[in-house]
């Protein structure tokens, strides 16, 4: 007998003597029901384990460790009460590669976990029942092996029950036409042939229309879902498949590994990587240059979480540094970043951390490395994946952003994201002070909020052009307040105009003709000046000219020829 038994038995009895009623309470009505029922595998990475006769709940979550399938490879990862009425539960777990696996799973009370009844028993460890498939076959990857084949990559072996060839259709940038002619099954991998041609750099999709009875698994007969726009790798251009990874070809000047690490496309125009580059969540295909990127706030105090995925041809060991830069304005490079992350390997493994920070705007850096797929589609494909875990003391003058990075033979590339990441938001640090001179006298400067200061007798700064600018304040006229008033007094001017126009009623009063009597005044006149004269219509100016100009000729004749008038 179980501890868990003994110990409802224990309280059974109790109640029993308690009671004197013998059999008022009974050991059954808390027990827990064996988690012995229908267990199904729906997808590569989901397992259901239904008990149907038991109403149950999870304590603190489930713990995935007290659930042990019969395969050690597979691990379990999450555990998921997905009915408590009739006690379901989806177990998600590491095997992501395979849908026709049907592990025993047992359920171990020793791993602390608190799976009970809704009285409160604690369930016992079960062997439960072999899992049966239900899972449908998936497509793992899908690449170009010659000018007009597809290889398609199953997660488990299928056979064709039924169906056509032109059940696939394949689309994208390509050279010709993209029906597929036909299909052969070699398992796990199906291939099909197009009618029309593909070359070097096109972008390929490939979409599969489930007819009723198709493409099966060999197991239980589950049937290939449709499915749109999976993404081909296009190996065209290499030697034979493993090039893809390991390519070590000469560009003729001597060199063996002349490729560069990427995040997104390599130098033959062919993206490797997916989603290089994801900031708090939201994830971009890097390009080969410039990436454009959303404009992404930050706010101040806030964690924030970048992760960059980085494909060398020689493998992720082969990368040695990676920089993340922040705050670029346009035009900018790399090394004019004020706020900057690197991380360095040594080939021993060996990372180390280093922040260019003189300002103080980062803080709380955690940089972490792993190994994983660049992409969806070919497991073979692996990146080094760095994460970087920091937060901002204060905001950035700019929003760009750039990564750098480099291998083992000094191949290195840069990328930049615009509009980048604005980081919003009150300063953690303390106000920032100068002192300077304008104009002959000392101030000391203190700032207020980004590129605004004040100075000690509460004038107001701009920082433009990299330096500090005193704001024009327009001067008032300072009032007068001699007690003295004559036409110097500051006030007098306005006094003036106030009395003029207090003067007219009372003279209309007087005399209400005297404003029309200006009507009589005359118009205002002006100077008739004679026509221009012109100095080339008099004729004796016009002889002393003639007379002027031959005299300058026999000048000239001399001056050039003065042998000839000897």
């Amino acid at each position: 007998m179980s501890s868990v038994k003994s110990k409802i038995y224990f309280i059974a009895l109790t109640a029993v003597m308690i009671t004197g009623l013998s059999g008022f309470i009974t050991q059954d009505a808390y027990a827990f029901d064996n988690l012995d029922t229908a267990v199904t595998r729906t997808s590569a990475t989901t397992i259901v384990v239904d008990s149907t006769d038991t109403t149950c709940t999870l304590v603190s979550g489930g713990i995935p460790a007290d659930w042990v399938l019969s395969t050690p490879t597979i691990a379990v990862t999450a555990v998921e009460l997905t009915t408590a009425a009739t006690c379901i539960i989806t177990l998600t777990t590491a095997d992501a590669g395979d849908t026709s696996s049907t592990p025993l799973v047992t359920y171990n009370t020793e791993g602390g976990s608190n799976l009970s009844s809704s009285a409160g028993a604690t369930a016992d460890d079960t062997a439960m029942a072999a899992t049966t498939d239900v899972a449908p076959p998936t497509v793992v990857s899908a690449i170009i092996a010659t000018n007009t084949t597809i290889e398609i990559t199953m997660t488990e072996d299928i056979i064709a029950t039924g169906g056509a060839a032109g059940d696939f259709n394949v689309d994208g940038i390509f050279n010709g036409v993209g029906t597929v002619s036909s299909q052969s099954i070699a398992n796990p991998v199906i291939t099909i042939t197009t009618l029309g041609t593909m070359q070097e750099g096109d972008q390929i999709f490939v979409d599969y229309t489930q007819p009723g009875s198709g493409l099966e698994d060999t197991g239980t007969l589950n049937e290939l879902a449709t499915f749109t726009n999976f993404q081909v790798i296009n190996r065209l251009g290499y030697a034979d498949s493993s090039d893809f990874t390991t390519d070590s070809s000469s560009n003729g000047s001597g060199c063996t590994d002349c490729e560069e690490p990427t995040l997104g496309i390599n130098s033959n125009n062919q993206r490797i990587v997916e989603n290089g580059f994801t900031y708090n969540g939201k994830p971009t295909n890097v390009e080969r240059y410039f990436t454009p990127y959303p404009l992404i706030t930050s706010t101040v105090g806030q964690q924030n979480t970048a992760i960059f995925k980085i494909y060398d041809d020689k493998g992720p060991e082969d990368i040695t540094h990676f920089s993340f830069a922040y705050g670029l304005a346009k035009g900018q490079i790399i090394a004019d970043s004020k706020a900057m992350i690197e991380l360095d390997i040594d080939h021993e493994g060996t990372e180390t951390v280093t922040v260019t920070d003189p300002e103080n705007a980062l803080d709380n850096i955690k940089v972490s490395t792993k190994t994983g797929n660049c992409n969806v589609y070919d497991s073979d494909i692996q990146c080094l994946i760095v994460t970087i875990n920091h937060r901002f003391r204060a905001s950035l003058d700019f929003n760009i952003v750039a990564t750098d990075v480099w291998d083992m033979n000094r191949n290195s590339w840069q990328n930049y994201y615009n509009h980048g990441i604005e980081v919003t938001g009150k300063s953690l640090n303390p106000a920032k002070e100068y002192d300077g001179i304008n104009a002959g006298h000392i101030y000391h400067l203190t700032e207020t909020g980004k590129n605004i200061a004040v100075d000690e007798f509460g004038g107001t700064w701009s920082f433009q052009y990299g330096i500090w600018e005193q704001d024009y304040v327009m001067n008032e006229r300072v009032a007068d307040t001699s007690s003295v008033f004559n036409r110097n007094h500051s006030d007098f001017a306005d006094y003036k105009e106030l009395q003029a126009q207090n003067a007219i009623p009372q003279l209309l009063e007087y005399c209400p003709s005297c404003l029309d009597s200006f009507t009589d005044f005359d118009e205002s006149f002006g100077y008739q000046y004679s026509n221009e004269l012109n100095a080339l219509d008099n004729p004796e100016i016009i002889q002393k000219m003639l007379l002027e100009n031959e005299r300058a000729q026999k000048i000239m004749n001399y001056l050039l020829d003065p042998v000839k008038y000897r």
